[in-house]
């Protein structure tokens, strides 16, 4: 695909095919295409502007459904700029872009302190991913304790209150972290019977048995691999 309907669309694109193997991409005509969709001015910039399919869709990449259009516009710009430096590392514009963004996301009130209210708890761990993923070892200290909070939201049964259940585990699955290990271990028991209930249409629930796959065959003291 060389269009795409919104950011759901791209960062989906994008998703399949660097976490999930799935096809083929473009690079360079979506690193282009992201770009373009960049705010550079005003009170948003740093943001992605979403389009009317993406407040129709509000999909996670793991198949969740978003309420709200702030958290749908800030976990689709934290995706976007996360893919971005993926696609086209080393690359000045990319550089600025991604850190326009991470100026604008540093100001959130996820950023700057714990807050997992109502959305905000899936913009918490999409931010954990954005810096993880622009900043790796380096922001070890900030990401552990980070994760430390997703402990306090421990339901007792595998999952987290509030979490987005497989997007939070995509997370942690990418983080090789004490921290992170310790949240999937948590998650256990919650995960055999999570993927097996229910029906999802594709890819999200390929995506989730791949999950499952690595979730098994993850070797022990590591993360997710």
């Amino acid at each position: 695909m060389d269009r795409w309907r919104g950011l759901v669309d791209a960062v989906g694109a994008a998703e399949g095919v660097l976490s999930f193997g799935e096809g083929e991409l473009d690079r360079e005509r979506l690193a282009e295409w992201l770009l373009a969709h960049q705010i550079r001015k005003g009170r948003q910039s740093g943001l992605f502007q979403p389009t009317a399919a993406d407040f129709e869709d509000r999909r996670l990449v793991t198949g969740e459904r978003l309420k709200t259009k702030l958290a749908t516009t800030h976990i689709l710009s934290q995706e976007a700029a996360r893919i971005l430096r993926v696609l086209r590392r080393g690359d000045p514009d990319i550089a600025a872009a991604v850190a326009l963004t991470a100026t604008r996301l540093s100001e959130t009130c996820y950023a700057l302190q714990h807050c997992t209210i109502g959305e905000c708890a899936a913009s918490f761990v999409g931010y954990v991913r954005f810096v993880w993923g622009t900043s790796g070892e380096a922001a070890a200290p900030e990401i552990t304790w980070r994760l430390r909070t997703l402990s306090e939201h421990r339901d007792g049964t595998g999952r987290w209150k509030s979490l987005p259940f497989y997007y939070t585990l995509l997370v942690l699955s990418e983080i090789p972290l004490p921290a992170a290990r310790d949240e999937l271990v948590y998650a256990a028991p919650a995960w055999s019977s999570a993927a097996r209930s229910g029906s999802l249409e594709e890819p999200y629930a390929e995506r989730r048995r791949k999950l499952q796959e690595r979730f098994r065959n993850r070797d022990s003291g590591t993360c997710l691999a």
